[in-house]
């Protein structure tokens, strides 16, 4: 904990000092308490069983400088439920995550092209693969570099990253961190094909280690890209996603899977507009070999809350893939409120088996409603409310039963985002 706060100060101390004769500097912060009620968040509760309340919240301080040629940014993070530790803090406690979450620098090598090193966040389009993960309350960061060219109409990211879990002096531990990568390299194209039209492009290769005695690499690949209409001179738009996965998605299981989607946006008016879409995650066959995969596999990067409803059902796909049908509108009540209510209606995409049992292919469908608030600039607060409807296939994959009486399942919460800018690099009168 002291060595982040020196860290902190260190940075403080250089930017301010450095920044008037270099560069602008800013230092901003994000306070964002989060208050959730769960009864049945992704996952069913048995009847009589008490539902969940709790309050959580992420706090940042952002450093930020950009100069001619050098750009940095440090990013201190502190996320924890209220109520895990002592409120004295006393110096044994280990709960919460105090730490950084981004602190990288980034080199301008010649006219749009850089390289950029250190712990990072990676945003890939509607951040399906790659995202923030903004939801959330730790984020999503990578320890990597990058090389970045960008002109107009067209954009490069290579990104490589090669893990570790301690300084040795042979290549002989096992690396064990959950949900993360030996190795990762991607390779990130966009192109303007008309005013408002983008074509983008990405492959990724992940590998990860196959056991503690075999410290080889399986690789999982995934390729593909997405073609968006964005223009706001037209009431139209829409996102259409393509991936292909193939490679091993464990050591001894051969990947071939797939990912088709389609969203299609129109704004009726300045005030009321719809949505439509599908998305489309191939499966695998009840007597598919054990040693076959044709599951998608969500790559951990991603974030779930915008996908698939906000009560994350199929977070993690089902083994028989995914089809999720959804609509929904958009309401701008006036500059400061507006409303999401979308619907989403779930289906299995290849039949699956519980024992000798067919699951019935409807899982069920859900309902999320959303409210926003804009105070002011720098704050905002978020009130959603969301139901599951629940089937005799969603209960045979959560509980293998059709038989367990569940409570309705509702999940709600609260959510208030204040970003004051601390400091900003004053302006200096140039002398006459």
């Amino acid at each position: 904990m002291r060595k982040v706060y020196a860290l902190a100060i260190l940075g403080l101390l250089f930017l301010l000092s450095f920044s008037e004769s270099y560069g602008q500097t800013t230092i901003d912060a994000e306070f964002r308490p989060r208050s959730e009620f769960r009864q049945g968040f992704n996952q069913p509760l048995a009847d009589g069983t008490k539902p969940a309340f709790f309050a959580l919240q992420r706090s940042r301080l952002n450093f930020n400088y950009k100069g001619g040629i050098v750009s940095a940014r440090l990013v201190l993070q502190d996320a924890r439920i209220f109520g895990e530790t002592d409120t004295k803090q006393p110096t044994t406690a280990t709960s919460g995550s105090m730490g950084v979450y981004e602190a990288w620098t980034e080199l301008l090598l010649f006219s749009g092209t850089s390289f950029k090193i250190g712990r990072q966040g990676v945003q890939f389009e509607d951040g399906r693969l790659f995202s923030l993960s903004p939801w959330s309350n730790t984020g999503n960061s990578h320890d990597l570099a990058q090389f970045k060219y960008f002109a107009p109409g067209l954009g490069v990211q290579f990104g490589y990253a090669y893990n570790n879990q301690k300084a040795n002096n042979a290549d002989t531990s096992y690396y064990s961190v959950s949900k993360m990568y030996k190795q990762l390299a991607f390779l990130h194209l966009t192109k303007t094909l008309a005013n408002g039209l983008d074509l983008s492009l990405l492959g990724v290769d992940e590998g990860y280690m196959k056991s503690k005695i075999d410290l080889d690499l399986y690789h999982r690949y995934t390729t593909g890209g997405t073609l968006q209409l964005k223009n706001d001179k037209m009431p139209l738009g829409f996102l259409l996603t393509g991936y292909y996965q193939f490679g091993k998605s464990a050591p001894t299981v051969d990947l071939v899977a797939y990912l088709m989607a389609l969203k299609a946006c129109y704004s009726f008016t300045d005030h009321i507009g719809g949505l439509v879409g599908v998305d489309y995650y191939s499966g695998s066959g009840s007597t598919l070999s054990a040693t076959k995969t044709n599951t998608f596999n969500k790559l951990p990067y991603g974030v779930n809350h915008s996908f698939n409803g906000y009560m994350e059902y199929w977070a993690t796909l089902p083994k028989g893939g995914l089809v999720n049908y959804f609509a929904g509108v958009n309401l701008k009540l006036n500059k400061k409120i507006c409303s999401d209510i979308t619907y989403y209606a779930f289906n299995l995409a290849k039949g699956m088996k519980v024992g000798t049992l067919d699951i019935q292919k409807n899982i069920g469908s859900e309902l999320d409603i959303a409210l926003n608030y804009k105070f002011s600039a720098e704050t905002s607060i978020q009130f959603a409310w969301c139901a599951y409807m629940m089937t005799d296939g969603a209960k045979m994959l959560k509980f293998k039963s059709t038989a367990v009486d569940t409570e309705f399942p509702r999940y709600a919460y609260l959510m208030l985002t204040i970003k004051p800018q601390l400091y900003k690099t004053p302006v200096v009168a140039e002398s006459k």
